[in-house]
C-alpha cells in the first residue's frame, strides 16, 4: 500500500470514527429531527405526535414508553417545534421532573416554557406549537403528553439534562 493510500485510508477511518482523532471526537450522529449548535449552545428538536403506535397510542417521532432519551448539556437552550399529526386525537407535550411514577396528566413544567399550549386539552389534529426554554437544571425528566391518561398509556420519552455532556445525543431503548 502506498503512503498516499495509507494516508487516505487513515483519514477515512478517523472520519468514520474507527480511529481516535479530531474528526472522531465531534458530536455523535444525531437523528434528522435533532440539530445541535455547539457554538450557540442550542439544540433544536422537530417533534411530531403520530397515531398508530402500539395499542393505539400516539408516538413522539416514533418513540414511546420511554424507549428513547434526549440528552442535553446543562445550560443549553432547547428550542422545539411540535406538531400533532394524529388524525384521531388531541395531544400535548410538557417536560416534567421524573418521579416514582408517571402522572395521570400533565402538570407544571420543570422549566419555564417547556410545554405546548393546552397541556390538558391537547392540540387538535393538524395543530402545531413551538417553544424555547433553558435547560438550566441537571436531572432526569419526562417529555410527556399531558392529556389525561395519555402518558400512562405510553406517550412519553425521556430527557436528561446532564452536567457531564458536552453535546446533545439521543439514546435508545431506555438507555441512561
Amino acid at each position: 500500500m502506498s503512503r498516499r493510500t495509507r494516508r487516505s485510508a487513515t483519514v477515512l477511518a478517523v472520519a468514520c470514527g474507527l480511529l481516535p482523532g479530531r474528526l472522531a471526537a465531534q458530536a455523535p450522529s444525531l437523528p434528522a429531527w435533532v440539530q445541535a449548535d455547539s457554538a450557540g449552545r442550542t439544540v433544536v428538536l422537530a417533534l411530531v405526535a403520530r397515531g398508530g403506535g402500539p395499542e393505539g397510542i400516539a408516538t413522539l417521532n416514533g418513540y414511546h414508553h420511554g424507549d428513547h432519551r434526549i440528552v442535553v448539556p446543562v445550560g443549553w437552550t432547547v428550542r422545539w417545534t411540535w406538531a400533532n399529526e394524529d388524525s384521531a386525537a388531541s395531544h400535548s407535550l410538557v417536560v416534567m421532573a421524573e418521579r416514582e411514577k408517571l402522572p395521570a396528566q400533565g402538570g407544571a413544567p420543570a422549566f419555564e416554557n417547556a410545554l405546548t399550549r393546552a397541556v390538558l386539552q391537547g392540540l387538535k389534529p393538524g395543530q402545531h406549537d413551538r417553544t424555547t426554554f433553558g435547560a438550566d437544571q441537571a436531572g432526569w425528566y419526562w417529555m410527556l403528553c399531558g392529556v389525561p391518561g395519555h402518558a400512562i398509556r405510553g406517550e412519553w420519552i425521556g430527557l436528561r439534562v446532564d452536567r457531564e455532556a458536552t453535546v446533545p445525543r439521543v439514546t435508545g431503548e431506555g438507555q441512561r
